[in-house]
């Protein structure tokens, strides 16, 4: 059939190559051609077929470009996530007649500050081995300056800051999976206020939150939300106005509870028998074999694979940094040795304040390492 009668809605197949679709688009003499994968291809209208309501393509070859236009495509669809308007709520939520709203336009019941951190995979197939991108989501009326920074062995990081609108979602910051090691505890730093318009004082704010960094290599940790269309892995900072933590408690109301618990101590009788106290365990055995982290390694690199076993080591490490005398067997098996070489390279380097050891061979064999805490 002519290429003449192509328009928007027509399904086309490729002339010079396997596939087609659905024409979304035209733009000059070029077709956006939504596969059944989803996915817009710009293909030139001179290499579009049409075809009937009956009629077939087989997408079952991509060539290079096919596998080109589709990275380029999916890209654009990850921009367009990062620069969505205002609105905090997913398009397929709007009403059909819904207008986009305008910044600094308040809605009701949105005076107290309601903050959130969310993580979204680019690759939910390639959990692990593709980046992962960071939003800030600012869920009321005020404008809000933020720092966002994550503790290191040496001090804080700033890893972003800036300002972000009422009622919008910001991207903040795409990172690897090897930067989670770095990202196990992050803060946010928030102040916030209205433009052009009084309004109630907030007090400045910073929020430290711990990040389960597991969580980012298990699909069903991602989940549906009120924020995206995509599943996603949203941590509250700021619910109602108050930090979404532990209660902090200070120095003088610690004091003042523990001299009322001394009185109260010398005046209650004494118990006929004491209860049993929970002893820490003499060694702590931790098992770093892949198959005991994750539930799964598909599509996952060896290198990716030895730096998730080197993060739990570094978590185990810091859960028991202030623990002096506690053993620690971390389980690597003999293999190549790579993940026993790697440990033992951060014990002289940034843990050479504690010993290690092979542990036992009669237990281990030759794939174990035994480290006390100094």
């Amino acid at each position: 059939m002519s290429t003449n009668n192509i328009k928007i809605g027509s399904r086309v197949r490729f002339l010079n190559s396997q596939g087609g679709g659905v024409v979304r688009r035209i733009s000059g003499k070029i077709a956006w051609v939504e596969g059944e994968d989803g996915f817009e291809i710009p293909t030139p209208l001179q290499e579009c077929v049409m075809v009937g309501e009956n009629d077939t393509f087989i997408p079952a070859y991509k060539s290079p470009m096919d596998k080109r236009r589709e990275e380029e495509a999916k890209k654009g669809q990850q921009e367009k996530r990062r620069q969505e308007p205002a609105s905090l709520a997913p398009e397929k939520h709007k009403p059909a007649d819904a207008q986009p709203r305008l910044l600094h336009t308040e809605l009701a019941g949105h005076d107290s500050l309601e903050v959130y951190l969310a993580y979204l995979p680019m690759n939910e197939q390639r959990l692990g081995t593709e980046p992962y991108e960071c939003y800030l989501i600012n869920d009321s009326n005020y404008c809000i300056h933020y720092h966002y920074l994550s503790l290191l062995p040496t001090g804080w990081k700033l890893r972003a800051s800036g300002m972000i609108e009422p009622n919008t979602k910001l991207f903040i910051e795409e990172f690897t999976a090897a930067d989670l090691q770095d990202m196990e505890r992050v803060c946010l730093q928030l102040m916030a206020h209205k433009e052009r318009k009084t309004f109630l004082l907030k007090p400045a704010l910073s929020v430290e939150l711990k990040l389960d960094t597991i969580k980012f290599v298990k699909l069903h940790c991602f989940k549906e939300n009120d924020f995206f269309e995509d599943n996603a892995l949203v941590y509250p900072v700021l619910e109602h106005d108050r930090p979404v933590t532990e209660a902090v408690i200070d120095p003088q109301t610690i004091e003042a509870a523990m001299k009322s618990k001394e009185l109260i101590d010398r005046t209650a009788p004494a118990p006929a028998r004491k209860a049993p106290v929970s002893k820490k365990p003499e060694i702590v055995e931790i098992d770093l074999h892949a198959g005991e982290l994750l539930e799964t390694t598909a599509g996952m690199k060896n290198g990716d694979i030895l730096q998730y076993q080197l993060n739990k080591f570094h978590e185990v490490m810091a859960e028991y940094a202030q623990s002096k005398g506690q053993k620690i067997v971390f389980i690597h098996g003999k293999g190549e040795g790579v993940l026993r070489q790697a440990i033992e390279k951060e014990l002289r380097i940034r843990y050479k304040q504690h010993r290690f050891q092979d542990a036992s061979f009669r237990e281990y064999g030759f794939g174990a390492t035994m480290v006390i805490i100094h």
